[in-house]
């Protein structure tokens, strides 16, 4: 501290002098750490799209005449782990 040149700083003084970069020190390792806890879900996201858009297509060739809201719910319901039964109409 410039302004504190062969003084010795108080407890208040020295506090607020490291305030500052240690809630910068702290802002970073929080971002840090949400980032990296955001990867998998993003992975994980990823996938499911791929499932998703693979199992609309497959309705397409395979199932043409299910159209709608059926097709879209077909879709997500394999994604998510169901089997894939076709509605009853």
């Amino acid at each position: 501290m410039a302004d504190h040149e062969g003084q010795k700083l108080s407890v208040r003084e020295m506090i607020n002098a490291h305030l500052f970069p240690l809630l910068a020190l702290v802002a970073t390792a929080s971002s840090v750490s949400i980032a990296l806890s955001l990867g998998p879900i993003a992975g994980q996201a990823s996938r499911w799209n791929k499932c998703y858009d693979g199992g609309l297509a497959w309705l397409d060739r395979n199932s043409p005449r299910i159209k709608g809201g059926d097709r879209l719910s077909l879709a997500a319901n394999f994604c998510n782990g169901g089997s894939p039964n076709k509605p009853a109409r």
